[in-house]
């Protein structure tokens, strides 16, 4: 896992609609998967050696295991499959080439990451996300990748308050921003108990709010400043 937010993306730039792309050509090997964690988005990374395979990248009700047809199930409120083809993820003699899913513990938008598949040309995976957020997909190179990202909730909107005792996609999103705006670390479980109302608090004082540990719109505009949002 990596710990990393140089850029952030604009509700612009995403959607929930599916996206695909084409592939650059034949013979795609997948050697790493990587998730990042950044200001705004989760990504996830899929690295190929040799050309980059085309795409598909999607909210589904279910995502299922390739061949077998079995269902995953993963944690999270939405699911997000992406389809990869033509690559493979193993050898010639049957070698699995990455390790697995990588972990995603204390994300703001992922839950869960599965690998469901190398079969038959076509690499399945799914990420379990804490709501159904924007999409935005790139397709780079030297080296080869796919990177997915989803879209950080939004911490609450208008007069919403966050409070000690919620529980939601939207606490997850402001625990990552305490975590980002105080250097401080502020475990991301959606889960607003008295580590997040402590550090809120500390936010409030920091930019002359009155400190009651309560996240509404003050709060959230000061955090939009602080962080650059």
């Amino acid at each position: 896992m990596t710990t990393e937010h140089p850029e952030k993306l604009s509700t612009s730039d995403v959607g929930t609609e599916p996206i695909t792309g084409e592939l650059s050509g034949h013979g795609a090997l997948l050697v790493a998967v990587r998730a990042g964690r950044h200001l705004n988005f989760d990504r996830l990374v899929f690295e190929f050696s040799g050309p980059r395979p085309g795409h598909r990248v999607e909210y589904v009700p279910q995502l299922f295991a390739d061949g077998s047809g079995e269902p995953i199930h993963l944690r999270g409120r939405a699911v997000v499959e992406i389809n990869m083809q033509p690559a493979a993820a193993h050898t010639d003699d049957g070698t699995p080439t990455v390790a697995g899913p990588p972990d995603v513990s204390d994300f703001a938008a992922f839950r869960q990451v599965a690998d469901a598949g190398d079969f038959e040309g076509v690499l399945t995976w799914g990420i379990g996300t804490a709501a159904k957020t924007g999409l935005h997909v790139s397709a780079l190179t030297a080296p080869s990748r796919i990177a997915v990202d989803v879209m950080h909730a939004a911490p609450g909107t208008g007069q919403q308050l966050l409070r000690r005792g919620d529980r939601s996609a939207a606490v997850a999103t402001w625990q990552w921003r305490l975590h980002l705006a105080l250097d401080r670390n502020v475990p991301v479980d959606e889960t607003f108990g008295p580590i997040t109302e402590e550090a809120t608090k500390d936010f409030q004082r920091a930019h002359n709010l009155s400190a009651d540990g309560i996240v509404g719109p003050n709060s959230r505009a000061a955090m939009e400043t602080a962080l650059g949002l």
